[in-house]
């Protein structure tokens, strides 16, 4: 699954370029930057980003208990306000619910994630030399987790999504006999990114930002529980009649931009 998603970036960004586009920009960073017979560099579509921040959980045990993650996303920008992210994202989730439940869990997560950003300042403000960015991005993702709850008075373990007898669920069916080898490690779950992101161009090449992100997961047991129920939900037992659990994050960010020399264009 992972190298599905790999696969379909490097497609799309290589195979799909906005070719018009990059010919005029190329053209004219390299008429205005043309000094004799000395070309000053200019920036890439190319760009990486580390982030780092905390995550917030919503579901039967959401007590916050708020947790740290981790994510670095490479992103290939196709025109002024379009761009294509592929990020990978690790953290812990964690929360409690004392009246019913009397346990709290620690969910300990990775995300391979497709991003498509919408850069508003730029679809609306033609300045070039800008400092501020704000973008709205959307996606597709997979979760790869390992969820356990405890008693919050003897910290005994109560429920647990992965065990030796665990196996995966049938992939985009919500119900059915969990098939495949059992002994999994980690449950995978679809996951739907949307966020908005505020970057500031500190230097030409490098911004700083804060990026918030929410998750809809396709799974109620991110916190080691389904539902108003007591039951472990493992494979079989993933899905209730509640709502789907969800997640975000807010971060801090780094973007480096990459340049490059233009090429002349051939006559």
């Amino acid at each position: 699954m992972i190298r599905k998603f790999l696969q379909l970036f490097i497609v799309i960004t290589l195979y799909f370029p906005a070719k018009a586009q990059k010919r005029q920009s190329w053209n004219e960073a390299y008429n205005r930057y043309k000094n004799g017979n000395m070309v000053s560099k200019v920036t890439s579509r190319y760009s990486l980003t580390v982030r780092g921040g905390l995550t917030q959980f919503y579901g039967e045990l959401q007590k916050q208990d708020m947790h740290g993650m981790l994510g670095i996303g490479v992103d290939r920008k196709f025109n002024k306000p379009f761009s294509l992210s592929f990020e990978y994202t690790l953290g812990k989730l964690g929360g409690e619910e004392i009246p019913f439940f009397n346990s709290y869990f620690i969910n300990e997560y990775n995300t391979i994630e497709l991003l498509a950003k919408w850069n508003l300042t730029e679809q609306f403000t033609q300045n070039p030399d800008r400092e501020l960015d704000v973008n709205f991005y959307g996606g597709l993702g997979l979760m790869m987790f390992s969820a356990n709850a405890y008693d919050v008075t003897s910290n005994r373990l109560l429920r647990f999504t992965n065990s030796a007898s665990s196996a995966r669920n049938p992939l985009f069916l919500r119900w059915g006999n969990p098939r495949g080898s059992p002994g999994i490690k980690k449950t995978n779950e679809r996951v739907i990114p949307v966020g908005l992101s505020i970057d500031y161009k500190l230097f030409d090449k490098l911004c700083f930002g804060f990026d918030y992100r929410f998750y809809f997961v396709r799974t109620d047991k991110v916190d080691a529980t389904s539902g108003m129920r007591l039951i472990n939900p493992e494979e079989a037992d993933s899905y209730s009649k509640t709502p789907n659990d969800k997640f975000s994050f807010l971060s801090l960010s780094a973007t480096y931009r990459f340049s490059k020399y233009p090429k002349r264009r051939k006559r």
